[in-house]
């Protein structure tokens, strides 16, 4: 086994970090126009930029960060903005301006950009915590589309700021609003979006507790799965760590939809506090409510932050706020680069005035998101609205018992449920299409919030929510289906999640009390690696380099996890066919209605296909394949997923486990260099197959998605078990 070295990560909002010596290449390039109309055009602070004492205070030239800064030693220069000026030389048209600032870990100064002495731009630096390791590095920002004539007067301002955190003099430090370039380069309307690959996701800014805002708008009408909305958004912002996040919520923004509205103050009160401080109500007093609205969101964006409407229902009352934030002078630039509206329901744009819908999308970063209503599937991109979202609706009456029960010690959730039940109690909800009348949950709205928050793999199902945010009730229990388990994983693909998912299925069955019942385990399934045509590739030389790991993972995990009475053997699939083969056979055979075999396809089918073509006919239909993503039922050499269930079998899809089960690093940090050896061996396979590098998408993530068929299995299967588990999951079970 090679040795693991785990890299340092800087988990950060911050954007791509420029590097000093690109900044030096381009403080060569001139400003004045270039015979290629694409080129971009560089103003260096320094050089550039020859009025540096425009402001309410002076700027001076810091050698040392090649940069214009603010002496912030100077008290009377604290919290006053200078000004630095050049004239644009290019050609006129549009440009994303790139703003080149320095980190600072003792404050996050607000930068402003300006054209003709017009503020065009606006921006808050991000907080790095207190980490010398990110202090005082280039980085970037990026307003986009700002519109530019030849000769402007191009203009940075900057003030000095002090975030608290470092003591200094008597008093604390202060950053000193440092910045050493802007780029300008012309859009290219013509450029058409690469197409994304399944895994991908588009690129996205993110919610920053800091310094952003979040408008949470309800319509509540005619759908209750609003009020389930506003209980889970409560319970949410009572979670210690959206405790810092700045938000205001709007009752009745609806649109020209028919039916009748649902009022809910006290669940409002419940979940934001206050009426015209956390919430307003704009069914009630619409003035009152645009003027709170286009107030405190006119405030975040002079701030520097970036203002995220959780669009849950329609934009009839979003274009009326935009409508006067703007005719009362804020620059359209910034509302675009600064304004984001998450949309995730097709419904309600057909619900919104038309003129209102195109209005909005015209003046904001608009994004479109899938609507919660299915369960995100990463290889399918067939009907999706830009970005994944988890599926928040689920008809199982459980959910709501135990956020009303008495066992559930969170508090406040629990009084958000009961208030939410009593209210469409109250009204006699009964639509037909809602699973909510039948005491299911739907707060689909939701995945708005959860898209804006970054909430990934933290909440990625009603199980993860709940758990998370609304009980403390026990969802999941130990309680297997009848039979016995096999497990067929490849790991000799590109794909180096197996090395870690292995060993945590191990792990999971020890703690269970369910090594009995594990028959069968082979690996390196996929018979002939070489014929994968994606895009993705194993070399030979990696290839056997994988058999190698899996086979010494497999029997160290035995061991530190077992014993496994009933494991005959275990087997490596390119080695060793016919046995792994005759092993599985063997499985199949004994299989009977009392005693059926569920077997863990976690690779390519090929093997499986093997053994039932050679198994007796009558002992397949007591076969059980569980599987959960298409890359592997497609994938066989030598056996469709069409034949495989021509053998008679049935067959289980429960869902990608990826959205999960495939976290960052950090989630699984609990387990490293942990007391018990079972355990911080999982760590350091997860962290093998992470640095593993065969392919590039899982860098910087621990991915142990098909254990999340074994977890299934353990907590009920088809009667009940939890088809969408997360790492916390993983962690609370290994540790029992």
């Amino acid at each position: 086994m090679k040795k693991i070295l785990i890299p340092l990560l800087l988990t950060s909002t911050l954007a791509t970090t420029v590097s000093c010596s690109a900044k030096d290449k381009l403080s060569q390039q001139s400003s004045i126009p270039s015979a290629n109309p694409a080129a971009s055009i560089m103003l260096d602070a320094s050089k550039d930029f020859n009025q540096t004492n425009l402001g309410d205070v002076p700027y001076y030239q810091d050698k040392n960060n090649d940069s214009l800064a603010i002496d912030a030693r100077v008290l009377e220069y604290r919290n006053l903005f200078a000004k630095a000026s050049s004239t644009f030389n290019g050609l006129t048209g549009e440009y994303d301006v790139t703003f080149t600032y320095v980190t600072e870990e003792d404050g996050e100064p607000l930068y402003r950009l300006l054209v003709n002495n017009q503020v065009v731009g606006l921006y808050r630096a991000d907080y790095i915590q207190l980490d010398k390791n990110r202090d005082l590095k280039p980085n970037t920002h990026v307003w986009k589309g700002i519109r530019l004539t030849q000769g402007d007067t191009i203009s940075v301002e900057s003030a000095a700021h002090t975030n608290g955190r470092i003591p200094e003099h008597g008093g604390t430090a202060w950053a000193r609003g440092r910045w050493q370039q802007v780029e300008f380069t012309p859009v290219n309307k013509k450029q058409t979006k690469p197409k994304l690959r399944p895994h991908q996701q588009p690129k996205r800014e993110y919610f920053s507790q800091h310094k952003d805002l979040l408008v949470a708008q309800f319509d509540s009408k005619p759908d209750a799965d609003d009020i389930h909305a506003i209980a889970a958004l409560g319970s949410m912002l009572a979670h210690p760590d959206l405790a810092k996040v700045n938000y205001v919520a709007v009752a009745g923004a609806f649109g020209i939809q028919d039916g009748e509205y649902i009022d809910s103050p006290e669940l409002f009160k419940l979940a934001f506090g206050k009426e015209n401080l956390g919430w307003t109500d704009a069914n009630k007093n619409k003035a009152n409510a645009l003027s709170l609205i286009t107030s405190r969101v006119r405030a975040v964006l002079k701030q520097g932050g970036n203002v995220w409407v959780q669009e849950a229902g329609q934009s009839d009352f979003t274009r009326d706020w935009l409508e006067a934030l703007i005719a009362g002078g804020m620059h359209q630039s910034i509302v675009k680069n600064n304004i984001f509206v998450v949309q995730h329901s097709k419904w309600n744009e057909t619900k919104t005035t038309p003129e209102d819908l195109a209005y909005v999308k015209q003046k904001t970063s608009y994004m479109a998101i899938n609507d919660g209503n299915e369960a995100m599937k990463e290889f399918n991109h067939h009907g999706r609205r830009v970005f994944l979202t988890p599926m928040y609706v689920d008809p199982d009456t459980k959910w709501i018992a135990s956020a009303v029960s008495e066992d559930n010690n969170k508090q406040h959730a629990r009084k958000l449920w009961q208030e939410a039940t009593n209210i469409i109690d109250k009204i006699g909800f009964d639509a037909h299409y809602s699973v909510i009348p039948k005491g299911g949950v739907d707060f689909s709205d939701t995945v708005e919030s959860w898209w804006i928050l970054n909430l990934g793999h933290r909440a990625p199902s009603v199980h993860g929510f709940w758990d998370r945010y609304v009980t403390s009730v026990e969802l999941d229990s130990i309680k297997p289906p009848k039979g016995r388990i096999a497990v067929v994983i490849d790991g000799n693909s590109p794909d180096p999640d197996d090395v870690g998912a292995t060993p945590v299925m191990f792990g999971l069955l020890n703690q269970a009390g369910l090594t009995d019942r594990l028959v069968h385990l082979s690996h390196s399934c996929d018979l002939d690696p070489f014929k994968n045509k994606g895009v993705q590739r194993i070399d030979a030389k990696n290839e056997l380099r994988r058999q190698g790991i899996l086979h010494q993972l497999t029997g160290e995990a035995i061991s530190l996890f077992g014993p496994f009475k009933n494991l005959r053997n275990f087997y490596n699939c390119r080695v060793d066919q016919t046995a792994a083969t005759q092993d599985l056979t063997d499985a199949i055979n004994n299989s009977t209605a009392a005693d059926p075999l569920w077997i863990i396809e976690a690779g390519e089918p090929d093997l499986i296909g093997y053994a039932l073509e050679l198994a007796n006919p009558s002992a397949r239909q007591h076969v059980k394949i569980i599987s959960h993503h298409p890359a592997n039922d497609n994938s066989g050499d030598y056996f469709t997923w069409q034949q495989i269930l021509d053998f008679g079998i049935t067959q289980y899809q429960i869902g990608d486990q990826n959205v999960g089960l495939q976290t960052p690093m950090y989630p699984w940090d609990w387990a490293k260099e942990h007391s018990n050896k079972g355990i911080a061996f999982i760590w350091k396979m997860l962290a093998y197959a992470e640095q593993d590098g065969v392919v590039a998408f899982q860098t910087n993530k621990f991915d142990c998605s098909d254990a999340g068929m074994m977890y299934w299995w353990i907590t009920g299967a088809d009667n009940g078990g939890n088809n969408s588990a997360t790492a916390d999951d993983m962690k609370d079970m290994l540790l029992r």
